[in-house]
C-alpha cells in the first residue's frame, strides 16, 4: 500500500472514531449527572404521585420512566430602571420550575410543569400537557 494512501486511510478513520466519540457523548449523561436527576426525581416523586392521581383520577396510579426535561431557575423580582419591585411574597428569592416527563402503562406519555415558589418551596402541579 502506498504510503500517501495509508496516512489518508488512519487519518480518515481517526476522523470518523472522533466524530462518532463526539456525537454519541452529546447525549449522554455523566453518571455523576444521572444520580443527581435520580436524587431530585426521589425528592420529587410524592408531588408527581399526587398529580398523576389528580390528573387521571386514580387512587393508585401506575406510571415509570420519570425523567427530568427542563430545570429553570428564576427569580421572585423584576427591574424597572433602577428599582426593583416585588411580584410576590418571597421578594428577591430563588424557585425553580421543573418539566418531569413520565411514561403510564397505557402507552400515554405525560409532561409535568413543577414549581416551588412557596414560602415553603415545596413543589406543586403549575399545569400538564398529555401526549
Amino acid at each position: 500500500m502506498h504510503p500517501r494512501v495509508k496516512v489518508f486511510f488512519l487519518t480518515t478513520c481517526s476522523l470518523i472514531l472522533f466524530l462518532f466519540c463526539i456525537g454519541s457523548g452529546a447525549h449522554a449523561q455523566k453518571p455523576k449527572e444521572l444520580e443527581l436527576e435520580r436524587a431530585l426525581l426521589q425528592q420529587l416523586h410524592p408531588v408527581i404521585r399526587s398529580s398523576m392521581q389528580e390528573i387521571f383520577h386514580e387512587q393508585y396510579p401506575f406510571f415509570a420512566c420519570e425523567r427530568i426535561e427542563s430545570l429553570n431557575e428564576q427569580v421572585t423580582m423584576k427591574e424597572e430602571g433602577n428599582h426593583a419591585r416585588a411580584v410576590d411574597a418571597m421578594h428577591g428569592a430563588h424557585y425553580f420550575t421543573i418539566t418531569v416527563s413520565v411514561c403510564k402503562t397505557s402507552g400515554e406519555t405525560v409532561e409535568l410543569y413543577l414549581k416551588n415558589d412557596t414560602s415553603t418551596a415545596a413543589y406543586y402541579l403549575e399545569g400538564f400537557r398529555i401526549k
